[in-house]
Protein backbone atom coordinates (compact mmCIF):
# COMPACT_ATOMS: atom_id res chain seq x y z
CA UNK A 1 0.00 0.00 0.00
CA UNK A 2 2.63 2.77 1.08
CA UNK A 3 4.72 1.38 -2.40
CA UNK A 4 2.01 2.52 -4.53
CA UNK A 5 1.10 5.74 -2.60
CA UNK A 6 4.30 6.39 -2.87
CA UNK A 7 4.29 5.99 -6.82
CA UNK A 8 0.65 8.40 -7.09
CA UNK A 9 2.99 11.12 -5.62
CA UNK A 10 6.05 10.61 -7.65
CA UNK A 11 4.07 10.12 -10.58
CA UNK A 12 2.28 13.80 -9.44
CA UNK A 13 5.66 15.06 -8.54
CA UNK A 14 7.31 14.12 -11.68
CA UNK A 15 4.19 14.94 -13.76
CA UNK A 16 4.10 18.71 -12.25
CA UNK A 17 7.62 19.27 -12.62
CA UNK A 18 7.36 18.62 -16.27
CA UNK A 19 4.46 20.45 -16.93
CA UNK A 20 6.35 23.54 -14.92
CA UNK A 21 9.38 23.41 -17.37
CA UNK A 22 7.13 23.25 -20.44
CA UNK A 23 5.79 26.85 -19.34
CA UNK A 24 9.16 28.40 -18.14
CA UNK A 25 10.06 27.28 -22.05
CA UNK A 26 7.08 29.32 -22.72
CA UNK A 27 8.08 32.16 -20.64
CA UNK A 28 11.23 32.04 -22.08
CA UNK A 29 10.15 32.35 -26.00
CA UNK A 30 7.95 34.99 -24.96
CA UNK A 31 10.20 37.18 -23.48
CA UNK A 32 13.40 36.51 -25.69
CA UNK A 33 12.21 35.93 -29.42
CA UNK A 34 12.04 39.10 -31.27
CA UNK A 35 8.66 38.57 -33.01
CA UNK A 36 5.47 40.34 -32.65
CA UNK A 37 4.21 36.92 -33.53
CA UNK A 38 5.88 35.32 -30.45
CA UNK A 39 6.20 38.00 -27.90
CA UNK A 40 2.74 39.67 -28.23
CA UNK A 41 0.64 36.81 -30.02
CA UNK A 42 2.15 33.94 -28.37
CA UNK A 43 1.31 31.99 -31.69
CA UNK A 44 3.46 28.62 -30.30
CA UNK A 45 3.30 25.75 -28.33
CA UNK A 46 6.10 24.35 -25.96
CA UNK A 47 5.97 20.75 -24.90
CA UNK A 48 8.06 17.83 -23.74
CA UNK A 49 8.18 14.37 -25.15
CA UNK A 50 9.61 10.96 -24.04
CA UNK A 51 11.06 8.50 -26.30
CA UNK A 52 10.10 5.05 -24.77
CA UNK A 53 10.72 3.03 -28.41
CA UNK A 54 10.73 3.56 -31.76
CA UNK A 55 8.07 6.65 -31.37
CA UNK A 56 7.98 9.70 -28.88
CA UNK A 57 4.56 10.43 -26.39
CA UNK A 58 3.47 13.45 -25.94
CA UNK A 59 4.00 14.05 -21.65
CA UNK A 60 3.48 17.37 -20.76
CA UNK A 61 2.33 20.94 -22.87
CA UNK A 62 1.94 24.46 -21.59
CA UNK A 63 -1.10 26.50 -22.85
CA UNK A 64 -0.23 27.26 -26.11
CA UNK A 65 -1.39 27.72 -29.74
CA UNK A 66 -4.00 24.35 -29.30
CA UNK A 67 -4.09 23.23 -32.75
CA UNK A 68 -0.68 22.80 -32.31
CA UNK A 69 -1.72 20.15 -29.77
CA UNK A 70 -1.01 17.11 -31.45
CA UNK A 71 0.39 18.03 -35.01
CA UNK A 72 4.11 18.26 -32.93
CA UNK A 73 4.21 14.35 -31.73
CA UNK A 74 4.31 13.58 -35.71
CA UNK A 75 7.00 15.95 -36.41
CA UNK A 76 9.10 14.79 -33.35
CA UNK A 77 8.60 11.16 -34.82
CA UNK A 78 10.15 12.10 -38.35
CA UNK A 79 13.15 14.23 -36.68
CA UNK A 80 13.71 10.73 -34.38
CA UNK A 81 13.30 8.99 -37.73
CA UNK A 82 15.99 10.70 -39.40
CA UNK A 83 18.51 11.00 -36.87
CA UNK A 84 17.89 7.87 -34.70
CA UNK A 85 21.02 6.49 -34.94
CA UNK A 86 23.36 9.91 -35.30
CA UNK A 87 21.69 11.64 -32.02
CA UNK A 88 23.72 13.04 -29.46
CA UNK A 89 23.43 15.31 -26.36
CA UNK A 90 24.12 19.03 -27.42
CA UNK A 91 22.20 18.44 -31.16
CA UNK A 92 19.42 20.74 -31.31
CA UNK A 93 16.97 19.63 -34.88
CA UNK A 94 14.52 21.47 -36.66
CA UNK A 95 11.76 20.71 -39.30
CA UNK A 96 8.74 22.40 -41.11
CA UNK A 97 7.97 20.08 -44.01
CA UNK A 98 4.15 19.10 -43.92
CA UNK A 99 5.02 16.21 -45.12
CA UNK A 100 7.72 15.25 -42.45
CA UNK A 101 4.83 15.56 -39.48
CA UNK A 102 4.22 19.37 -40.04
CA UNK A 103 1.37 21.32 -40.69
CA UNK A 104 2.04 23.97 -43.56
CA UNK A 105 5.37 24.86 -43.69
CA UNK A 106 5.27 28.22 -41.41
CA UNK A 107 4.55 26.12 -38.34
CA UNK A 108 8.71 24.99 -37.47
CA UNK A 109 8.86 22.76 -34.57
CA UNK A 110 12.45 22.60 -32.97
CA UNK A 111 13.92 19.77 -30.66
CA UNK A 112 16.65 18.98 -28.09
CA UNK A 113 17.48 15.57 -27.09
CA UNK A 114 18.11 14.93 -22.96
CA UNK A 115 19.82 11.80 -22.54
CA UNK A 116 19.94 9.32 -19.69
CA UNK A 117 22.31 6.40 -19.66
CA UNK A 118 23.70 6.93 -23.24
CA UNK A 119 20.10 7.07 -24.57
CA UNK A 120 17.82 9.88 -25.32
CA UNK A 121 14.82 10.15 -22.72
CA UNK A 122 13.10 12.91 -22.88
CA UNK A 123 12.98 15.55 -25.53
CA UNK A 124 11.83 19.42 -25.19
CA UNK A 125 10.05 20.91 -27.97
CA UNK A 126 8.62 24.08 -29.54
CA UNK A 127 6.98 24.61 -32.07
CA UNK A 128 5.99 28.23 -33.56
CA UNK A 129 4.46 30.24 -36.41
CA UNK A 130 6.77 32.03 -38.05
CA UNK A 131 6.29 35.23 -39.72
CA UNK A 132 7.76 34.35 -43.02
CA UNK A 133 8.88 31.45 -44.69
CA UNK A 134 10.45 32.88 -47.80
CA UNK A 135 8.56 31.26 -51.16
CA UNK A 136 6.57 33.85 -53.76
CA UNK A 137 4.75 35.98 -50.89
CA UNK A 138 5.81 37.85 -48.12
CA UNK A 139 4.45 36.35 -44.65
CA UNK A 140 4.13 33.26 -46.27
CA UNK A 141 0.05 32.63 -47.29
CA UNK A 142 -0.08 32.36 -50.45
CA UNK A 143 -3.21 32.23 -52.22
CA UNK A 144 -1.91 31.12 -55.77
CA UNK A 145 0.05 28.35 -54.67
CA UNK A 146 -0.20 25.04 -56.27
CA UNK A 147 2.34 22.75 -54.88
CA UNK A 148 4.05 22.27 -51.68
CA UNK A 149 7.26 24.28 -53.28
CA UNK A 150 5.47 27.81 -53.73
CA UNK A 151 4.01 27.47 -49.93
CA UNK A 152 7.56 28.29 -49.14
CA UNK A 153 10.67 27.06 -48.05
CA UNK A 154 10.37 23.31 -47.37
CA UNK A 155 13.08 21.83 -43.85
CA UNK A 156 13.45 18.57 -43.99
CA UNK A 157 14.65 16.95 -40.77
CA UNK A 158 18.28 19.13 -40.15
CA UNK A 159 20.72 20.07 -36.98
CA UNK A 160 20.71 23.60 -36.05
CA UNK A 161 23.52 22.47 -33.28
CA UNK A 162 25.51 19.11 -33.57
CA UNK A 163 26.77 18.15 -30.19
CA UNK A 164 26.98 21.27 -28.71
CA UNK A 165 28.08 23.51 -31.93
CA UNK A 166 26.17 25.80 -33.90
CA UNK A 167 25.99 24.76 -37.76
CA UNK A 168 26.78 28.32 -39.28
CA UNK A 169 25.80 26.98 -42.77
CA UNK A 170 22.61 25.86 -42.18
CA UNK A 171 21.49 28.81 -40.32
CA UNK A 172 22.31 30.79 -42.93
CA UNK A 173 20.76 29.24 -45.72
CA UNK A 174 17.89 29.61 -43.43
CA UNK A 175 18.42 32.83 -43.29
CA UNK A 176 19.03 33.92 -46.63
CA UNK A 177 15.65 32.10 -47.27
CA UNK A 178 13.52 34.62 -44.90
CA UNK A 179 12.21 38.41 -45.85
CA UNK A 180 12.05 38.71 -42.12
CA UNK A 181 15.69 37.71 -40.87
CA UNK A 182 15.95 40.60 -38.33
CA UNK A 183 13.35 38.57 -36.76
CA UNK A 184 14.02 34.91 -37.31
CA UNK A 185 17.55 34.80 -36.20
CA UNK A 186 16.38 35.65 -32.89
CA UNK A 187 13.10 33.67 -32.90
CA UNK A 188 15.32 30.41 -33.73
CA UNK A 189 17.48 31.28 -30.49
CA UNK A 190 14.71 31.99 -28.30
CA UNK A 191 13.29 28.70 -29.39
CA UNK A 192 16.56 27.19 -28.91
CA UNK A 193 16.95 28.84 -25.51
CA UNK A 194 13.71 27.72 -24.11
CA UNK A 195 14.95 23.85 -25.01
CA UNK A 196 18.01 24.33 -23.79
CA UNK A 197 16.54 25.95 -20.12
CA UNK A 198 14.00 22.90 -20.43
CA UNK A 199 17.51 20.26 -20.93
CA UNK A 200 18.45 21.29 -17.93
CA UNK A 201 15.87 21.39 -15.65
CA UNK A 202 14.68 17.61 -17.18
CA UNK A 203 18.15 16.62 -16.40
CA UNK A 204 18.46 17.76 -12.74
CA UNK A 205 14.84 15.79 -12.48
CA UNK A 206 16.45 12.54 -13.91
CA UNK A 207 19.31 13.05 -11.70
CA UNK A 208 17.28 13.11 -9.03
CA UNK A 209 14.86 10.44 -8.98
CA UNK A 210 16.71 8.28 -11.51
CA UNK A 211 15.18 7.40 -15.03
CA UNK A 212 14.03 4.36 -13.97
CA UNK A 213 11.54 6.04 -11.94
CA UNK A 214 10.97 8.92 -13.96
CA UNK A 215 9.71 6.53 -16.98
CA UNK A 216 7.58 5.19 -14.33
CA UNK A 217 5.84 8.34 -13.28
CA UNK A 218 5.31 9.43 -17.10
CA UNK A 219 3.70 5.99 -17.77
CA UNK A 220 1.57 6.37 -14.93
CA UNK A 221 0.41 9.65 -15.84
CA UNK A 222 -0.54 9.01 -19.37
CA UNK A 223 -2.32 5.65 -18.26
CA UNK A 224 -4.65 7.94 -15.61
CA UNK A 225 -5.20 10.54 -18.73
CA UNK A 226 -6.11 7.62 -20.79
CA UNK A 227 -8.27 6.42 -18.32
CA UNK A 228 -9.60 9.74 -17.48
CA UNK A 229 -10.81 9.72 -21.36
CA UNK A 230 -12.00 6.53 -21.43
CA UNK A 231 -14.27 6.46 -18.93
CA UNK A 232 -15.90 9.99 -20.78
CA UNK A 233 -16.12 8.32 -24.22
CA UNK A 234 -17.95 4.95 -22.29
CA UNK A 235 -20.36 7.28 -20.82
CA UNK A 236 -21.21 7.89 -24.84
CA UNK A 237 -23.83 5.33 -26.08
CA UNK A 238 -22.53 2.87 -28.61
CA UNK A 239 -22.76 3.61 -32.03
CA UNK A 240 -21.89 5.47 -35.49
CA UNK A 241 -22.25 8.87 -35.79
CA UNK A 242 -21.49 10.86 -39.48
CA UNK A 243 -21.67 14.40 -39.93
CA UNK A 244 -19.81 16.36 -42.57
CA UNK A 245 -19.25 20.16 -43.55
CA UNK A 246 -17.76 22.06 -45.94
CA UNK A 247 -15.03 24.71 -46.59
CA UNK A 248 -16.17 27.80 -49.18
CA UNK A 249 -13.29 27.28 -51.66
CA UNK A 250 -9.84 26.39 -52.28
CA UNK A 251 -8.93 29.67 -53.80
CA UNK A 252 -8.19 28.16 -56.87
CA UNK A 253 -12.48 27.32 -58.43
CA UNK A 254 -12.96 24.34 -56.32
CA UNK A 255 -16.08 25.28 -53.98
CA UNK A 256 -17.58 23.04 -51.61
CA UNK A 257 -14.71 21.30 -50.40
CA UNK A 258 -16.42 18.55 -48.09
CA UNK A 259 -14.98 17.07 -45.05
CA UNK A 260 -16.98 14.01 -43.59
CA UNK A 261 -16.43 12.23 -40.29
CA UNK A 262 -17.64 9.03 -39.29
CA UNK A 263 -17.91 8.57 -35.65
CA UNK A 264 -17.68 5.40 -34.00
CA UNK A 265 -18.40 4.32 -29.86
CA UNK A 266 -17.29 0.88 -29.04
CA UNK A 267 -17.22 0.99 -25.40
CA UNK A 268 -14.10 3.23 -24.07
CA UNK A 269 -12.67 3.13 -28.16
CA UNK A 270 -13.27 5.57 -30.25
CA UNK A 271 -12.67 5.43 -34.29
CA UNK A 272 -12.88 8.92 -36.53
CA UNK A 273 -13.01 8.22 -40.22
CA UNK A 274 -12.84 10.91 -42.88
CA UNK A 275 -13.85 8.71 -45.76
CA UNK A 276 -16.28 10.45 -48.02
CA UNK A 277 -14.18 13.59 -48.04
CA UNK A 278 -13.42 15.56 -50.82
CA UNK A 279 -10.04 14.00 -53.07
CA UNK A 280 -6.83 16.85 -52.66
CA UNK A 281 -7.36 19.84 -54.36
CA UNK A 282 -5.47 22.20 -56.34
CA UNK A 283 -5.61 24.90 -53.75
CA UNK A 284 -3.44 25.38 -50.68
CA UNK A 285 -5.79 24.28 -47.97
CA UNK A 286 -5.28 20.65 -47.59
CA UNK A 287 -4.54 19.29 -44.56
CA UNK A 288 -1.48 16.48 -44.02
CA UNK A 289 -2.31 13.44 -42.20
CA UNK A 290 -0.77 15.23 -38.29
CA UNK A 291 -2.97 18.59 -38.89
CA UNK A 292 -6.10 16.39 -39.45
CA UNK A 293 -5.04 14.37 -35.96
CA UNK A 294 -3.92 17.72 -34.32
CA UNK A 295 -7.99 18.78 -35.34
CA UNK A 296 -9.64 15.72 -34.70
CA UNK A 297 -7.72 15.79 -30.98
CA UNK A 298 -8.74 19.43 -30.68
CA UNK A 299 -12.74 18.27 -30.75
CA UNK A 300 -11.97 15.31 -28.83
CA UNK A 301 -10.65 17.54 -25.92
CA UNK A 302 -12.86 20.12 -26.03
CA UNK A 303 -15.60 17.24 -24.70
CA UNK A 304 -13.69 16.01 -21.79
CA UNK A 305 -13.32 17.42 -18.09
CA UNK A 306 -10.51 20.21 -18.64
CA UNK A 307 -8.48 18.88 -15.37
CA UNK A 308 -7.39 16.07 -17.13
CA UNK A 309 -3.76 16.56 -17.90
CA UNK A 310 -2.48 17.05 -21.53
CA UNK A 311 -0.35 14.23 -22.91
CA UNK A 312 -0.63 10.76 -25.20
CA UNK A 313 -3.51 9.28 -23.09
CA UNK A 314 -5.70 12.05 -24.48
CA UNK A 315 -5.18 10.26 -28.18
CA UNK A 316 -4.75 6.30 -27.47
CA UNK A 317 -8.19 5.65 -27.11
CA UNK A 318 -8.99 7.14 -30.29
CA UNK A 319 -8.26 5.41 -34.26
CA UNK A 320 -8.41 8.01 -36.59
CA UNK A 321 -8.69 6.81 -40.63
CA UNK A 322 -7.76 9.45 -43.31
CA UNK A 323 -7.59 7.84 -46.83
CA UNK A 324 -4.23 9.24 -48.82
CA UNK A 325 -4.86 11.41 -52.04
CA UNK A 326 -8.15 13.19 -50.03
CA UNK A 327 -8.11 16.49 -48.68
CA UNK A 328 -7.35 15.39 -44.81
CA UNK A 329 -4.38 13.13 -45.88
CA UNK A 330 -2.83 14.59 -49.73
CA UNK A 331 -0.07 13.11 -51.15
CA UNK A 332 2.56 15.09 -51.94
CA UNK A 333 3.25 17.78 -53.88
CA UNK A 334 -0.42 19.24 -53.15
CA UNK A 335 -0.04 22.63 -51.40
CA UNK A 336 -0.69 22.94 -47.42
CA UNK A 337 -0.28 26.59 -46.59
CA UNK A 338 -3.42 27.25 -45.14
CA UNK A 339 -4.32 24.28 -43.91
CA UNK A 340 -4.05 25.73 -40.31
CA UNK A 341 -7.24 27.29 -40.90
CA UNK A 342 -8.74 25.88 -43.74
CA UNK A 343 -9.66 22.84 -43.53
CA UNK A 344 -8.70 22.21 -40.20
CA UNK A 345 -11.45 24.20 -38.60
CA UNK A 346 -14.14 21.96 -40.81
CA UNK A 347 -12.23 18.98 -39.47
CA UNK A 348 -13.08 19.72 -35.67
CA UNK A 349 -16.06 20.75 -36.70
CA UNK A 350 -17.31 17.85 -38.56
CA UNK A 351 -15.95 15.34 -35.42
CA UNK A 352 -17.63 17.55 -33.05
CA UNK A 353 -20.93 17.83 -35.51
CA UNK A 354 -21.10 13.48 -35.11
CA UNK A 355 -20.23 13.84 -31.45
CA UNK A 356 -23.21 15.82 -30.95
CA UNK A 357 -25.54 13.10 -31.81
CA UNK A 358 -24.14 10.98 -29.10
CA UNK A 359 -22.85 13.04 -26.64
CA UNK A 360 -24.84 16.26 -27.04
CA UNK A 361 -24.21 17.61 -23.68
CA UNK A 362 -20.11 17.91 -24.57
CA UNK A 363 -19.81 19.22 -27.85
CA UNK A 364 -19.59 22.98 -28.89
CA UNK A 365 -17.53 26.21 -28.61
CA UNK A 366 -15.68 25.34 -31.92
CA UNK A 367 -15.35 28.05 -34.57
CA UNK A 368 -12.10 28.86 -36.66
CA UNK A 369 -13.30 30.07 -39.91
CA UNK A 370 -10.90 33.12 -39.96
CA UNK A 371 -11.17 35.70 -43.06
CA UNK A 372 -7.00 35.80 -43.40
CA UNK A 373 -5.58 39.35 -44.67
CA UNK A 374 -2.12 39.84 -44.55
CA UNK A 375 -0.09 43.20 -45.44
CA UNK A 376 3.63 43.83 -45.91
CA UNK A 377 5.77 46.53 -47.02
CA UNK A 378 8.70 48.50 -45.81
CA UNK A 379 9.97 50.36 -43.14
CA UNK A 380 11.53 53.84 -43.60
CA UNK A 381 14.79 52.52 -43.41
CA UNK A 382 14.12 49.28 -46.05
CA UNK A 383 13.63 46.46 -43.91
CA UNK A 384 10.18 44.69 -44.80
CA UNK A 385 7.55 44.48 -42.22
CA UNK A 386 4.89 41.66 -42.48
CA UNK A 387 1.59 42.29 -40.50
CA UNK A 388 -0.77 39.56 -40.05
CA UNK A 389 -3.69 41.91 -38.70
CA UNK A 390 -4.28 39.54 -35.94
CA UNK A 391 -6.91 41.77 -34.62
CA UNK A 392 -8.87 40.89 -37.61
CA UNK A 393 -9.05 37.10 -36.77
CA UNK A 394 -10.66 37.62 -33.09
CA UNK A 395 -14.18 36.70 -32.47
CA UNK A 396 -15.94 33.53 -33.45
CA UNK A 397 -16.08 31.38 -30.54
CA UNK A 398 -19.22 29.46 -29.89
CA UNK A 399 -21.39 28.55 -27.61
CA UNK A 400 -21.64 25.14 -25.45
CA UNK A 401 -24.07 23.30 -22.87
CA UNK A 402 -24.31 25.37 -20.46
CA UNK A 403 -22.00 28.14 -21.27
CA UNK A 404 -22.75 31.42 -23.53
CA UNK A 405 -19.72 31.74 -25.98
CA UNK A 406 -16.73 33.74 -24.27
CA UNK A 407 -13.55 35.81 -25.37
CA UNK A 408 -12.02 36.73 -28.12
CA UNK A 409 -10.38 33.58 -29.79
CA UNK A 410 -11.98 30.56 -30.78
CA UNK A 411 -10.90 27.18 -28.89
CA UNK A 412 -8.08 26.06 -31.37
CA UNK A 413 -6.50 29.91 -30.84
CA UNK A 414 -6.65 29.31 -26.73
CA UNK A 415 -3.24 29.59 -25.86
CA UNK A 416 -2.80 33.06 -28.65
CA UNK A 417 -2.79 36.15 -26.73
CA UNK A 418 -4.90 39.24 -28.32
CA UNK A 419 -1.46 41.58 -28.94
CA UNK A 420 -1.73 45.20 -27.22
CA UNK A 421 -3.22 47.86 -30.01
CA UNK A 422 -0.30 49.91 -28.66
CA UNK A 423 2.77 47.50 -29.08
CA UNK A 424 0.96 46.83 -32.62
CA UNK A 425 1.18 50.81 -33.74
CA UNK A 426 4.96 51.01 -32.81
CA UNK A 427 5.93 47.98 -34.40
CA UNK A 428 3.88 48.92 -37.57
CA UNK A 429 3.12 51.64 -39.88
CA UNK A 430 -0.71 51.23 -38.92
CA UNK A 431 -3.63 52.18 -36.63
CA UNK A 432 -6.17 50.39 -35.21
CA UNK A 433 -8.84 52.84 -35.62
CA UNK A 434 -11.54 49.66 -34.29
CA UNK A 435 -11.91 47.03 -32.39
CA UNK A 436 -15.57 46.04 -30.74
CA UNK A 437 -18.64 43.84 -30.80
CA UNK A 438 -20.78 43.99 -33.09
CA UNK A 439 -24.56 43.75 -32.80
CA UNK A 440 -26.80 40.86 -34.26
CA UNK A 441 -23.66 39.12 -35.10
CA UNK A 442 -23.42 35.60 -33.63
CA UNK A 443 -25.02 32.38 -33.69
CA UNK A 444 -28.37 32.59 -31.75
CA UNK A 445 -29.08 29.35 -29.14
CA UNK A 446 -30.38 28.65 -25.56
CA UNK A 447 -26.71 29.80 -25.07
CA UNK A 448 -25.50 31.80 -27.71
CA UNK A 449 -21.84 31.97 -29.57
CA UNK A 450 -19.82 34.83 -28.27
CA UNK A 451 -20.60 38.24 -30.21
CA UNK A 452 -18.78 39.04 -33.12
CA UNK A 453 -16.67 42.20 -34.30
CA UNK A 454 -15.93 45.39 -36.04
CA UNK A 455 -12.68 45.73 -36.62
CA UNK A 456 -10.78 48.49 -38.81
CA UNK A 457 -7.45 48.74 -39.84
CA UNK A 458 -5.15 51.27 -41.47
CA UNK A 459 -2.06 51.23 -42.66
CA UNK A 460 -0.26 54.69 -42.99
CA UNK A 461 2.72 53.35 -45.81
CA UNK A 462 2.46 52.10 -48.83
CA UNK A 463 1.40 48.54 -48.77
CA UNK A 464 0.07 45.62 -50.35
CA UNK A 465 -2.45 43.01 -48.88
CA UNK A 466 -3.62 39.69 -49.75
CA UNK A 467 -7.02 38.20 -48.95
CA UNK A 468 -8.65 34.68 -48.35
CA UNK A 469 -11.79 34.63 -47.11
CA UNK A 470 -13.23 31.33 -45.46
CA UNK A 471 -16.99 30.97 -43.29
CA UNK A 472 -18.99 33.27 -45.84
CA UNK A 473 -21.34 30.81 -47.68
CA UNK A 474 -20.39 27.64 -45.39
CA UNK A 475 -20.52 29.52 -41.79
CA UNK A 476 -19.47 28.12 -38.34
CA UNK A 477 -22.42 25.34 -37.37
CA UNK A 478 -24.20 25.63 -34.22
CA UNK A 479 -24.86 22.47 -32.03
CA UNK A 480 -28.15 20.92 -30.77
CA UNK A 481 -30.48 23.05 -32.52
CA UNK A 482 -28.15 26.27 -32.03
CA UNK A 483 -28.22 28.95 -34.78
CA UNK A 484 -25.19 29.06 -37.15
CA UNK A 485 -22.86 32.28 -36.86
CA UNK A 486 -23.33 34.77 -39.68
CA UNK A 487 -20.89 35.30 -42.97
CA UNK A 488 -17.33 36.91 -42.75
CA UNK A 489 -16.67 40.32 -44.50
CA UNK A 490 -13.45 42.32 -45.09
CA UNK A 491 -13.74 45.30 -46.61
CA UNK A 492 -10.44 47.06 -48.95
CA UNK A 493 -10.47 50.45 -48.84
CA UNK A 494 -7.47 50.81 -50.67
CA UNK A 495 -7.94 54.29 -51.23
CA UNK A 496 -9.15 54.55 -54.51
CA UNK A 497 -13.02 55.12 -55.04
CA UNK A 498 -15.42 52.54 -54.33
CA UNK A 499 -14.64 50.39 -51.39
CA UNK A 500 -15.09 46.63 -52.10
CA UNK A 501 -15.96 43.50 -50.23
CA UNK A 502 -13.67 40.67 -51.20
CA UNK A 503 -15.93 37.69 -51.84
CA UNK A 504 -12.74 34.93 -52.47
CA UNK A 505 -9.27 36.13 -52.32
CA UNK A 506 -7.53 39.46 -53.47
CA UNK A 507 -3.89 38.53 -54.34
CA UNK A 508 -1.37 41.25 -53.51
CA UNK A 509 -3.62 44.21 -53.70
CA UNK A 510 -1.02 47.46 -53.46
CA UNK A 511 -2.61 49.70 -50.77
CA UNK A 512 -1.83 53.39 -50.76
CA UNK A 513 -1.18 55.25 -47.66
CA UNK A 514 -3.88 55.26 -45.38
CA UNK A 515 -5.52 52.41 -47.14
CA UNK A 516 -7.94 50.68 -44.78
CA UNK A 517 -9.13 46.77 -44.47
CA UNK A 518 -12.31 46.49 -42.64
CA UNK A 519 -12.88 43.21 -40.87
CA UNK A 520 -16.48 41.51 -40.08
CA UNK A 521 -15.57 38.88 -38.04
CA UNK A 522 -18.62 36.35 -37.54
CA UNK A 523 -19.51 35.51 -33.97
CA UNK A 524 -19.67 31.84 -33.23
CA UNK A 525 -22.43 29.12 -33.79
CA UNK A 526 -25.25 28.99 -30.10
CA UNK A 527 -26.24 25.57 -28.83
CA UNK A 528 -30.02 24.83 -28.09
CA UNK A 529 -33.05 26.47 -29.37
CA UNK A 530 -32.98 30.24 -29.46
CA UNK A 531 -36.46 29.74 -27.78
CA UNK A 532 -35.24 28.04 -24.61
CA UNK A 533 -33.36 30.90 -24.22
CA UNK A 534 -34.16 33.00 -20.87
CA UNK A 535 -36.30 35.93 -21.65
CA UNK A 536 -34.20 37.64 -19.11
CA UNK A 537 -30.78 36.90 -20.47
CA UNK A 538 -32.12 37.75 -23.88
CA UNK A 539 -33.08 41.24 -22.53
CA UNK A 540 -29.51 41.70 -20.81
CA UNK A 541 -27.95 41.05 -24.15
CA UNK A 542 -30.65 43.69 -25.63
CA UNK A 543 -29.22 45.78 -22.96
CA UNK A 544 -25.70 45.30 -23.45
CA UNK A 545 -25.97 45.77 -27.35
CA UNK A 546 -25.29 42.16 -28.55
CA UNK A 547 -28.80 41.88 -29.47
CA UNK A 548 -31.45 44.44 -31.16
CA UNK A 549 -34.82 44.44 -30.38
CA UNK A 550 -35.77 43.28 -33.84
CA UNK A 551 -33.90 40.45 -33.52
CA UNK A 552 -34.41 39.49 -29.98
CA UNK A 553 -38.29 38.82 -31.34
CA UNK A 554 -36.48 37.30 -34.76
CA UNK A 555 -34.79 35.28 -33.17
CA UNK A 556 -35.52 34.31 -29.88
CA UNK A 557 -39.16 35.15 -29.53
CA UNK A 558 -38.82 37.56 -27.26
CA UNK A 559 -40.47 41.15 -27.07
CA UNK A 560 -39.14 44.08 -25.78
CA UNK A 561 -40.40 47.28 -24.81
CA UNK A 562 -38.61 50.80 -24.64
CA UNK A 563 -38.77 52.08 -21.14
CA UNK A 564 -36.91 55.09 -20.01
CA UNK A 565 -33.35 55.06 -21.58
CA UNK A 566 -33.17 51.12 -22.18
CA UNK A 567 -36.05 48.49 -22.39
CA UNK A 568 -37.89 45.92 -20.46
CA UNK A 569 -39.40 42.60 -20.98
CA UNK A 570 -42.85 42.20 -22.41
CA UNK A 571 -43.64 38.69 -20.56
CA UNK A 572 -47.13 38.42 -22.25
CA UNK A 573 -46.15 38.66 -25.71
CA UNK A 574 -43.05 36.65 -25.37
CA UNK A 575 -45.18 33.75 -24.14
CA UNK A 576 -47.22 34.03 -27.23
CA UNK A 577 -44.53 34.29 -29.96
CA UNK A 578 -43.00 31.35 -28.02
CA UNK A 579 -45.25 29.30 -28.09
CA UNK A 580 -45.43 29.92 -31.84
CA UNK A 581 -42.25 28.96 -32.42
CA UNK A 582 -42.97 26.01 -30.49
CA UNK A 583 -45.45 24.81 -32.50
CA UNK A 584 -43.38 25.58 -35.98
CA UNK A 585 -40.00 23.57 -34.95
CA UNK A 586 -42.30 20.46 -33.84
CA UNK A 587 -44.55 20.57 -37.10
Amino acid sequence: MARETNKRILSQVVGGTLDSVAQEMSAVVTRTARSPLFNEAHDFTTGIFDLPGSTSRLVAQAPGCTLHLYAVVSAVDRLMEAFRYDLHPGDVLLVNDPYYGGSHSLDWTIVTPVFYGRKPMLLPAVRSHMGDNGGPVAGGYNPRSRDIWQDGLRIPPVKLYERGEKRKDVFELILGNNRLAHWLEGDLNAMIGACQVAADRVQQLLDRYGGEAVAEAIDDRIAYTERRVREEIASWPDGTYTAETFADHDFQGNRDIRVRATVTVSGSDLAIDFTGSSPQVEGFVNSPLSNTTSFAFVGISTCCDEDIPINEGYMNPVTVTAPPGTVVNPLPPAPCGHATACVGAEIAEAVLLALSQCAPTRVGVNAHKLPLAYSHGQYEDGRPWVNLNFFGYTGGAGAAYGTDGWGLYPPVMTGVILPSIEMTELQYPCRVLKHEYAADYTGAGKWRGAPGLEVRIQHLAESRTSVMMAGVRNTTKGFCGGGDGPSNAVIVDDGRPGAKSVPETEFDLPMAPGGILTFHRSGGGGWGHPYEREASRVLDDVLNGYVTPEAALRDYGVVVKPAGAGYVLDEEATAARREEMRRAVTQ
